[in-house]
């Protein structure tokens, strides 16, 4: 039924060149009985990538109609030669994944697709069906091979499976020089041998099996075997030798599970025995959708394994490309890795395979150090999906496969060498900078950063790593026992057991050391002021809050702090008059295993230049963990999660100002205040929220394709330049578009177990991703 895998490369019975493409591995998809026709990926070095189809003469007219002019779902003709042997047409390539590589979803007897991604997905190549019917071209390979899903919408690519009327005249345009038309074929009449043999007999329609030639009805019957089969895994005569099948589909009603609504009776006339008797594509695709395509929808989130399908296609095609480069000598002197690049990469499969054609096998090394040292280029495709070893995660999302090197060192390894140039496939995750390994799994990102360097914990020693690279510059011991924060100039301020140490951001070194005993926490910084977290020195164990000059290296003010307020997880938000502090009261240790709990929320504002305590207030039935945050410029307002809502408070007065039309389940994640939008998240379907802080409005939503639980749901940021929203959950990241609501992409870390959400830090042009055991950079925006 397939053409083979791509990383299977050439056989010898294929060819190596169509016209000016050289062929470097079969395309995964539909082959026909006889050697004639057959998809292959090319390489032109005008063009890059084409999926070169080899076409046997009854394809000819289909070819050269579609050269005319694109079909919304047909990729478009490159370039087509029908006077050379063999004939070949040259389609633009667009990274895809045949339904055949998707499968059916493990441990399940579900189909491919959830049933309505199912649905729509009948739609949209009903909707290609009619394009071509009407051009008189019927296509031939509806089945999972010939059906590729992309990051847009369905391909239909398998032009050596099409068919059309033969021409009226040999005369007419389009005709090439020397092509005369075929004996026996008159007006309006079927090529001859126009039987196609690319459609498995479970989808092939029953005048079709029983020798007739292909038609549009056939195309329509086929369709609504896949729809069966990929919403349901069952096809609706069973399994059997083709007579049979062909006997049971002329004879047999059949065998249809329960579809909801009237989707059962519109499969049941799609497979009616008769050809007359079933609607046509157009009229399919306008039941299936009542409303009809709508050409500026955003196409649904592609399920995991489509995504891992296509980084996996991807990083072959990737691979293939660089074999192709290495064989005609290489790239430039500065494309070669350094010296201690990572020298134990085993090969991809597509590279051990795919022989260059027309070339024999590629020169050996001219040192047998060269043979084991990747290029520049191998490496970034490595990174670019991370293919070499993709895996699924639980939730089934695409995930990364570390490129490392083991380091003579204890600790964490880490393999650099992206530089963020890699293309990017819409829908997929950008290519990967690095990735860092901890075997101690006790990493934790720091939102602390520059243009060069981020921090983050292993235990209680604090790293330093460089931004480009992930490589480790500096440590510093007893540094991670409370929260750095970072401060101008490339600094940063931590509390040690000594003091307030301000230290450099470029290589970890002491600049100055206040001594304080007594101090616990650095807790916010704006300009040349710190705010600091001291104990009172009383029985009690009280708290202080002290204004710090950094320049001048002096205490300004300090003021008590209300009782509750020295707890751990004590939030700070700075404004041009006031800075506010809020905590969630202390409840007994066994109500903190509920995180769907309820519990009070204290906030209190102090003025900015004396320390005087403005008000403080205290906002009982909040959602349990973190459920509010605080815009703190102009008068200020305080945001928090109660009783499935958000709701807004003016925080000098304390009234409410508005409640959110968006409901919130008790397990949020924690909302997020950024660009002048509040954003929350819910569990279930888990949707993300974008609210308008002014009045409480939705603005947009967008719903994850996982399930969550309790637990599940992650923190939120946004990338430096205010165009992305990152959400994370236990199982993968999210990327969505700002302020368009539109998902970007979604993703997953392999090799790792999943614990506890992913970590997220958006630093200058990057995302960090991390679980406690590594870290991943992607480039952000």
């Amino acid at each position: 039924m397939g053409g083979g895998r791509l990383e299977e490369g050439l056989r010898p019975e294929d060819p190596r060149s169509a016209g000016p493409y050289r062929l470097l591995a079969r395309w995964p998809g539909p082959r026909p009985a006889a050697s004639r026709g057959g998809m292959y990926l090319g390489r032109d070095r005008n063009h890059g990538h084409a999926v070169v189809c080899l076409l046997p003469p009854a394809a000819y007219r289909a070819a050269e109609t579609l050269s005319r002019g694109p079909v919304p779902g047909v990729p478009a003709v490159l370039d087509l030669n029908t006077g050379t042997e063999p004939a070949w047409a040259a389609l633009v390539h667009t990274p895809a994944v045949s339904l055949s590589d998707v499968g059916r979803r493990p441990g399940t007897e579900s189909g491919t697709l959830p049933l309505e991604q199912s649905v729509r997905l009948a739609a949209e190549i009903a909707d290609t069906l009619a394009a071509l019917h009407a051009r008189g071209i019927s296509y031939g390979a509806v089945a999972p091979d010939g059906v590729w899903l992309t990051t847009g919408r369905p391909l239909l690519m398998a032009m050596h499976a099409c068919r059309t009327p033969s021409p009226p005249s040999p005369h007419e345009p389009g005709r090439r020089q020397g092509q005369e038309r075929r004996p026996g074929a008159g007006p309006g009449r079927p090529e001859p041998h126009s039987r196609v043999s690319t459609v498995p007999a479970a989808f092939m329609a029953p005048e079709v099996a029983a020798g007739r030639p292909s038609s549009t009805a056939a195309d329509v019957y086929s369709l609504a075997v896949l729809l069966l089969h990929t919403a349901t895994g069952r096809l609706p005569f069973g399994d059997g030798p083709p007579a049979v099948l062909a006997y049971r589909a002329l004879h047999n009603r059949p065998e249809l599970p329960d579809l909801p609504g009237e989707l059962g009776e519109v499969v049941a006339a799609a497979l009616a025995a008769s050809p007359t008797d079933r609607p046509t594509a157009a009229e399919l695709c306008r039941t299936l959708v009542p409303g009809g395509q709508d050409a500026e929808r955003t196409p649904d989130p592609l399920p995991g394994r489509v995504v891992a399908a296509l980084a996996v296609r991807t990083q072959a095609i990737a691979d293939l490309e660089i074999t192709d480069a290495d064989a005609d000598g290489g790239g430039p002197a500065d494309d070669r890795a350094p010296a201690d690049a990572d020298a134990h990469e085993p090969p991809h499969p597509a590279t051990r395979a795919a022989t260059p054609p027309d070339r024999g096998p590629a020169p050996p090394p001219a040192t047998p150090g060269a043979a084991a040292r990747p290029t520049r280029r191998r490496v970034l495709s490595g990174l670019l999906t991370g293919a070499a070893g993709a895996a699924l995660g639980v939730s089934g999302t695409l995930a990364w496969a570390a490129l490392t090197r083991e380091d003579s060192r204890t600790g964490p390894s880490a393999a650099g060498g992206g530089s963020g140039t890699s293309p990017r496939v819409p829908g997929m995750p950008p290519a990967a900078l690095w990735r860092l390994s901890d075997p101690t799994a006790r990493t934790r990102l720091l939102p602390v950063s520059s243009a060069d360097h981020c921090l983050m914990t292993r235990g209680d020693v604090l790293y330093g790593h460089d931004l480009r690279t992930g490589k480790e510059v500096w440590q510093l011991p007893d540094g991670g026992s409370s929260p750095p924060v970072q401060v101008y100039g490339d600094r940063f301020l931590t509390a040690t057991r000594e003091g307030l140490s301000l230290c450099s951001m470029r290589d970890g070194r002491t600049q100055w050391l206040q001594r304080n005993e007594r101090l616990a926490r650095v807790l916010a910084a704006d300009g040349a002021t710190a705010w600091l977290l001291v104990g009172d020195g009383s029985p009690a164990g009280g708290y202080l809050l002290a204004a710090f000059d950094l320049d001048q290296r002096k205490e300004l003010w300090r003021t008590p702090l209300p009782s509750g307020f020295g707890n751990a997880q004590l939030a700070t938000a700075v404004g041009p008059e006031t800075v506010v502090l809020e905590v969630q009261v202390q409840v007994p240790q066994q109500m903190f295993r509920d995180v769907t709990a309820v519990r009070t929320l204290a906030i209190a504002g102090f003025e900015r230049s004396g320390g005087r305590m403005l008000w403080n207030r205290s906002y009982p039935g909040v959602h349990g963990g973190p459920a509010s945050v605080v815009d703190p410029a102009g008068g200020g307002r305080l945001f928090l999660l109660s009783g499935g809502r958000a709701h807004a408070y003016d925080l000098k007065t304390g009234t409410r100002l508005w409640e959110s039309q968006a409901l919130v389940a008790g397990t949020n994640a924690p909302p997020l205040f950024s660009g002048g939008t509040l954003y929350l998240t819910d569990d279930g379907t888990g949707p993300i929220v974008a609210v308008d802080p002014d009045t409480g409005r939705t603005l947009w939503e967008q719903t994850l394709t996982e399930n969550l639980e309790r637990n599940m749901l992650g923190s939120m940021t946004a990338s430096s330049s205010g165009h992305t929203l990152y959400l994370a959950t236990l199982h993968q990241v999210t990327a969505t578009g700002i302020p368009s609501g539109k998902r970007l992409w979604q993703t997953g870390l392999a090799g790792v177990e999943a614990r506890e959400p992913f970590q997220l830090a958006a630093v200058p042009g990057t995302l960090l991703v991390a679980r406690p055991s590594a870290v991943v950079a992607l480039p952000a925006d």
